[in-house]
């Protein structure tokens, strides 16, 4: 989210998240699994990027930390700092008590800002209308919190109580084994008996890298009405449907490896989190890579901007996601198409709703449903040549009995009502492999557009993308 050192969005963008989640919601990489004698047992399962299954290679063996395994071991330095002991990965339970827990939202939402489908998961407490810190986030499993990050003014999400900062919210990462973490953001508060452990010149202000040992439910912290963001990575499974895993490591080297939380939960809680998803279809906990070679789904990259990392600076800064472009499944409902771009015209906004996050020059990042969910973009190569799709306001969800989701409560088997309000039109042209070509026209519909103009623009799937300098981390 979605810093991104996990969830990098200026205010506007953050807001704008909110309000749609409450009111209608190096090059190269290689992982080598190891030999049978020492390997964490997987099971392969040679299925292409579009199955509706886990796009994460293999299902884990979580009998422990001893297991042996063969994972990217310069991604593990990365995140745990070099504080790591032990390999595979471990049972675990969910990041909020489940009594605490209203619903949760799975991998794959766009919206705003998140161009390209997210890779965390969303917990929601009780109220969205609960005061900060009136529930308690834990620890995933026995590990050690290796970072905490203050997030400062960077996030905009509800104060929810006077005379406190809207923005006050912290990232941990833990470190479970060299190979297993996970994360929890967007935390309004430090519980007392981490803070209490916090090294000399610790700060809000002066972030570093710290050695914090936790027991599996410990409270870490607390969370009030808003989502708390979570996932699972895995640095043992990789997930396989990015074509060029640089164009995102650069920036996130976690999203590769984000992993299905549900291969992980205790059997205690697993049953229990389940029956709190709002997602239906399967792989359950929603995915973020959708690559195939040779096709139009996924995400793309427009040319020169160095991946997922963008041509305006780091991930995480705002606009970041300008160049970023993906055609998707929705998340919660796989059989609608969804088309994000990061670039969209401001101009055919009326009385101020347009959602720019950051963003200026008269575009913004915005999201779409279309018209008959056709041609399924999964099914376009370049020999299809010139396709139209023509543009709708993603709308409201409906539940199974055809009423409206309210956005909140829990709900199963929503799908995605009717996009009502046209929006324009894009074309795209499939000319190599790599290289696609976009155009969008807002406020067209397809009979005036007959074929690309002067503002067609090229998107890579990251090809460019290159390793960031030494200092620029997120």
């Amino acid at each position: 989210m979605p810093g991104d050192t996990a969830d990098a969005e200026d205010p506007t963008n953050r807001s704008r998240r909110r309000w749609w989640l409450w009111a209608g919601v190096s090059v190269g990489l290689l992982v080598l699994v190891g030999s049978a004698a020492f390997a964490v047992r997987l099971t392969s399962r040679g299925a292409g990027p579009n199955e509706p299954t886990s796009s994460a290679a293999g299902t884990p063996s979580t009998s422990g930390a001893s297991n042996r395994v063969s994972y990217d071991k310069a991604t593990s330095a990365a995140l745990t700092h070099g504080q790591c002991t032990g390999e595979g990965p471990v049972r675990i339970t969910t990041p909020m008590p489940l009594a605490q827990v209203s619903s949760v939202l799975p991998y794959g939402l766009m919206v705003g800002g998140h161009v390209t489908p997210v890779d965390h998961q969303y917990y929601n407490g009780l109220d969205p209308k609960a005061v900060r810190d009136t529930y308690d986030v834990v620890a995933p499993a026995d590990g050690t919190i290796v970072e905490l990050t203050h997030r400062g003014s960077r996030t905009n999400t509800p104060s929810h109580s006077l005379n406190v900062p809207s923005s006050d919210e912290y990232r941990f990462v833990i470190e479970h084994t060299c190979s297993f973490l996970t994360y929890v953001d967007l935390v309004t508060s430090v519980d007392d008996s981490i803070k209490s452990q916090l090294p000399a010149g610790w700060s809000p202000d002066n972030s570093r890298d710290i050695s914090i040992a936790v027991k599996k439910g410990q409270v870490i912290g607390h969370i009030g009405g808003q989502t708390l963001d979570f996932a699972v990575w895995d640095l043992s499974r990789p997930l396989r449907g990015f074509i060029v895993p640089l164009a995102y490591a650069n920036a996130e080297p976690w999203k590769l490896y984000t992993a299905p939380t549900t291969d992980y939960l205790d059997d205690e809680v697993k049953a229990g989190a389940i029956a709190k998803y709002l997602r239906s279809a399967e792989p359950i906990d929603g995915r973020l890579d959708y690559d195939q070679e040779g096709r139009l789904i996924g995400s793309w990259f427009l040319e020169g901007t160095n991946g997922y990392l963008g041509g305006e600076g780091h991930g995480g800064q705002p606009g970041y996601w300008r160049g970023h472009l993906s055609f998707a499944p929705d998340f919660l409902d796989p059989a609608t198409v969804t088309i994000s771009t990061g670039t969209f015209s401001q101009d055919f906004w009326v009385n101020g709703n347009a959602n720019d996050p950051g963003g200026s020059g008269g575009s913004s990042a915005t999201q779409f449903w279309v018209r008959g969910n056709a041609p399924d973009p999964a099914t376009v190569d370049a020999s299809t040549g010139l396709v139209t799709y023509e543009l709708l306001q993603n709308g409201a969800y409906l539940r199974a009995d055809g009423t409206r989701w309210d956005g909140s409560s829990l709900a199963k088997g929503l799908k995605a009502g009717p996009g009502t309000q046209p929006m324009g039109v894009v074309l795209v042209q499939l000319l190599e492999k790599h290289k696609l070509r976009v155009e969008f026209f807002p406020g067209r519909t397809a009979a005036q557009v007959s074929g690309f103009g002067s503002t067609a623009r090229i998107y890579t799937r990251g090809d460019d993308a290159h390793e960031p300098p030494p200092t620029n981390t997120r």
